[in-house]
């Protein structure tokens, strides 16, 4: 099925190990970026001599939806620091998911506004913009801030939010999308409400009892090759069972899962074998990265920009702007509430500033249906966000980080 497609992703993660280490030598310069110009030139030269890609929608919606981001999804669970998670979680939980909420539906709102023709008049394909816009990347903050004190706990904080606010996204995105697709079903909010609610959590109560019944299933075996094998199973079954066998999201069954088993593994596991099974997943983790921004380098044409330039100006200005008012009007007076650490301005503008849009929203892109109306402006829309954090976001934070105002 990946025919022509395949060798181009081999590439991909063959430049990415090469070009790493020198790359953390040149701070204004990102590896994703890199890799998005490379797929990008690759593919014109390619095409321009006559052969084909292997590029088609549907060979991409099944290596994204159901190869790499399982990948992504669960190396994030796993290698998430658990202590900032539960010592953050209010904070971590508000922003992930109704200050998210707020985020999508004022972003569809400025979509409406000043680009509602080009979606048709459509709040429901503004809502899946916005959506879109909002997945922010757990693995692009990871060490990027640095240092210790409040840079240290904002990354923490931004890497807890960007794994939850995943989850929540992509729920968010099969939902509206499938409601797209299937016009002929009554909407009620009341009724999308509950479906969402349903759906996260049956998706949280599926992976945490795989996760824990794994757990004890590989426990007799006592070898790190054979449990880190085993979490592999997992992570791909967590996803599949919670999506297509009891169609609750499977996302956030394997986000659930990953945690689960990580929690249960670092009680009874040596820390060899904990770093062993780490390291594994990180390798797998940077493989799944690296072909996903190769690929959205093959998918991105010249025309794409030629058409869609002002949607693209438009999603940056929705993003951050949604991302300012949850950050400036939602989180910093939240974080003064009682047994609640402060967050200052400082902190405030690192908070904003790192929600860097990466893999997640551009898998979302890259795997929308052709059915969905107006497919193209949304995705190139999305390119447009996620193409902005890659360039400015991603070298601006560290700067921030050293100089805070």
């Amino acid at each position: 099925m990946f025919g022509n497609l395949l060798p181009f992703l081999m590439f991909g993660i063959l430049l990415a190990a090469i070009v790493t280490r020198p790359l953390q030598r040149v701070r204004w310069l990102s590896l994703p970026v890199v890799l998005v110009v490379a797929g990008f030139v690759a593919s014109e030269a390619w095409v321009a001599l006559g052969m084909d890609t292997g590029l088609r929608w549907n060979i991409l919606r099944d290596l994204v939806f159901y190869l790499l981001l399982p990948i992504l999804i669960f190396e994030a669970a796993i290698n998430i620091d658990a202590r900032s998670l539960r010592r953050e979680g209010f904070l971590i939980g508000t922003m992930a998911v109704p200050l998210l909420l707020i985020a999508t539906g004022i972003a569809a709102a400025l979509f409406m506004t000043l680009m509602g023709d080009a979606l048709g008049g459509s709040w429901a394909l503004a809502l899946l913009t916005g959506a879109m816009i909002c997945a922010t990347d757990p693995t692009m903050v990871s060490g990027l801030l640095g240092g210790d004190g409040q840079s240290r706990r904002i990354e923490q904080i931004l890497e807890g939010e960007s794994l939850v606010n995943d989850a929540t996204t992509i729920t968010l995105f099969v939902m509206i999308s499938g409601l797209l697709l299937s016009p002929t079903s009554e909407i009620t909010a009341l009724g999308v409400a509950g479906r969402f609610l349903l759906t996260l959590l049956g998706g949280a109560a599926i992976g945490v009892a795989l996760g824990w019944l794994f757990d004890k299933l590989i426990d007799p075996a006592n070898d790190k090759v054979l449990a880190t094998s085993a979490t592999l199973v997992l992570a791909f079954s967590s996803f599949w069972i919670g999506e297509h066998l009891l169609g609750f999201s499977g996302v956030v069954a394997t986000l659930s899962a990953g945690l689960t088993v990580a929690w249960r593994q670092r009680t009874h596991r040596s820390e060899t074998d904990i770093a062993f099974a780490l390291d594994s997943w990180r390798i797998l983790g940077f493989c799944a990265s690296a072909m996903l921004f190769f690929a959205v380098g093959m998918s991105i044409t010249l025309q794409m920009f030629a058409d869609h330039w002002l949607a693209m100006m438009i999603g940056i200005g929705a993003a951050l702007v949604s991302r300012a008012a949850i950050v400036f009007l939602g989180v910093g007076p939240l974080s003064l509430l009682p047994r609640v650490d402060r967050i200052g301005l400082s902190g405030q503008n690192l908070l904003m500033w790192g929600g860097i849009r990466g893999a997640v929203a551009i898998a979302l892109a890259l795997s929308l249906s052709f059915d969905i109306p107006h497919w193209y402006t949304i995705q190139s829309t999305v390119y447009g966000v996620a193409l902005f954090s890659l360039v400015v976001q991603t070298p601006l934070l560290p700067i921030l980080s050293r100089n805070p105002s």
